[in-house]
């Protein structure tokens, strides 16, 4: 799964830790794949220590360039589970993680340049691969948040879920994962393994 992304800000490296944590139930091994150099998603699974036992079962491999992301996806097991982060702003990157992914979401929040810097990212999945929406830090008793919905779903385009706007969710590296923030990610990752399943 690849957290698709072309500028920074929306909520990628969030979305892609409380994802691959999710990706843990059951026991699974999940890999957590760092493409971005600002290594954001390494430094918050490392500075847990300890705090959150979901990430004891995520391997970090870091991969900031592309010779080293496409070493990472080559050493995956098939029928593994990871979670790719790429750099926001980096198309060629994001492009080779596009090319292996099997499943993409793509995280946006409501006005501004978000729509359109979300709809370039989609349009670079390529024909066939599952990709859905979340809105993050949304404000969903908002008339705007209501309107974005309206428009996407016009748009023929699958909104996943939406992330309350709390500071816990997006607070980052130490101690455990917000309760509201996984509840609200749970259900985006169970449309990303219906989505993988459909394929």
């Amino acid at each position: 799964m690849v957290t698709a992304a072309l500028k920074g800000g929306v909520g990628k490296t969030t979305t892609s830790i409380y994802l691959a944590a999710l990706a843990t139930a059951n026991r699974n091994a999940v890999t957590l794949v760092d493409a971005d150099p600002q290594a954001s998603a390494s430094e918050w699974v490392e500075a847990a220590n300890g705090q959150e036992e979901r990430f004891d079962r995520v391997d970090i491999v870091e991969a900031p360039t592309e010779r080293l992301l496409i070493r990472a996806l080559d050493r995956l097991e098939p029928g593994s589970t990871a979670v790719v982060d790429p750099p926001p702003s980096h198309n060629r990157l994001l492009g080779k993680a596009l090319e292996r992914a099997s499943v993409v979401v793509v995280p946006t929040r409501v006005g501004g340049v978000e729509t359109a810097q979300a709809h370039a990212a989609l349009e670079m999945v390529p024909d066939g691969t599952p990709v859905g929406l979340v809105i993050c830090s949304a404000r969903t008793f908002t008339r705007s948040y209501g309107e974005a919905i309206d428009y996407w779903r016009r748009a023929g385009t699958k909104v996943w879920g939406a992330v309350p706007e709390r500071v816990t969710i997006a607070a980052g590296p130490g101690g455990r994962l917000a309760t509201d923030g996984l509840d609200a990610y749970r259900k985006v990752w169970r449309r990303v393994l219906a989505a993988a399943r459909s394929v």
